[in-house]
């Protein structure tokens, strides 16, 4: 299968889980089996679908807090531009700076500093240029 085929199943699955898990339960309501399915059509191991599942529901909200932050608002983004906010997702349920992430979103600091941890900073500059350019 093509790399973009794979690309494009992984963020399939993966909005089909974020759909289905809830943040107590994780992926314990699917069976083994299922998350065999799951993890062989992603390419992953059973370990790293269990392993990312939780933090598929704590990057979601980060990201939308961080666009918030910004000035952004994510459900508008969703609905213009469905496929970035997915990709943006993805990049963020991937970041090892989460915990950098959650103290500036704490701090109030994240509008400020996201260009300093944030992979997703410069499509969100690149969101906004768009939004100003739709307001004028």
């Amino acid at each position: 299968m093509p790399a973009c085929g794979k690309f494009n199943l992984f963020v399939r699955v993966f909005e089909w889980v974020k759909a289905r898990v809830s943040p107590d339960s994780g992926l314990a309501a699917l069976s083994y089996e299922d998350l065999q399915f799951l993890a062989s059509d992603i390419g992953v191991s059973v370990a790293d679908l269990r392993a990312i599942g939780p933090m598929i529901t704590d990057h979601d909200e980060q990201l939308k807090k961080v666009m918030l932050a910004r000035g952004l608002d994510p459900d508008a983004v969703r609905r213009a531009f469905g496929g970035v906010m997915r990709d943006m997702e993805v990049t963020c349920a991937h970041c090892r700076a989460a915990g950098v992430c959650q103290r500036a979103l704490r701090d109030s600091t994240a509008a400020a500093h996201c260009h300093d941890f944030c992979p997703n900073a410069g499509v969100i500059d690149e969101l906004l240029e768009v939004n100003a350019s739709a307001r004028h």
